[in-house]
């Protein structure tokens, strides 16, 4: 279990191995694309995010479930030796499109590609979605590159969830191969 707390958050990642999930965020479309991911990465677990001390538009609790969940991640990946460490996927959702690959090899780095208006979407500002994929991969320790494309920024930030699920799926899942060659 992770807890990560600060003077204006507080959230809880508990992950496994696939079974249900329950998601609990301030921000409703935050929830959404948590479940979303979770979902498609074939895992289960819960994850509780409260606000403290609001001062911003959802900043702060979408930065630290992006973190809280990176940890939970990189628990799950254990000691990487084990795992297929690379995943990739491309899901349509309607117009929009996205492109996601991941490497789970200890190499933090993050690379977003998406032209999103500056709206909110159930309270979740555009402009921090590339910002919640850079939390997670420098906790989960993981190379995380996306391009997505479309019209209806819901559709663009959830067709990246979604790939990003299905990538990590496949990075996380059982290997007996070594991760790499060196």
């Amino acid at each position: 279990m992770v807890v990560r707390e600060t003077k204006e958050t507080r959230v809880v990642v508990e992950l496994t191995r696939g079974g249900p999930l329950s998601i609990s965020a301030p921000v409703p479309f935050l929830a959404h694309m948590v479940e979303t991911l979770l979902y498609y990465a074939g895992l289960g677990g819960r994850l509780e995010a409260k606000v403290l001390r609001d001062l911003d538009e959802g900043h702060h609790v979408i930065e630290d479930v992006g973190l809280a969940l990176g940890m939970a991640l990189s628990e799950l990946a254990g000691d990487r030796r084990s795992i297929a460490r690379y995943g990739w996927a491309i899901v349509p959702m309607d117009e929009a499109e996205a492109v996601v690959a991941v490497d789970l090899g200890g190499r933090p780095y993050w690379v977003v590609k998406a032209r999103l208006p500056r709206i909110a979407i159930g309270g979740y500002p555009t402009y921090m979605f590339p910002h919640f994929v850079r939390s997670l991969a420098s906790e989960l320790k993981a190379t995380i590159h996306v391009r997505a494309l479309g019209e209806d920024p819901h559709h663009i930030i959830e067709a990246a969830h979604k790939a990003l699920g299905l990538a990590l799926r496949q990075a996380l899942a059982p290997s007996d191969r070594p991760v790499t060659t060196k």
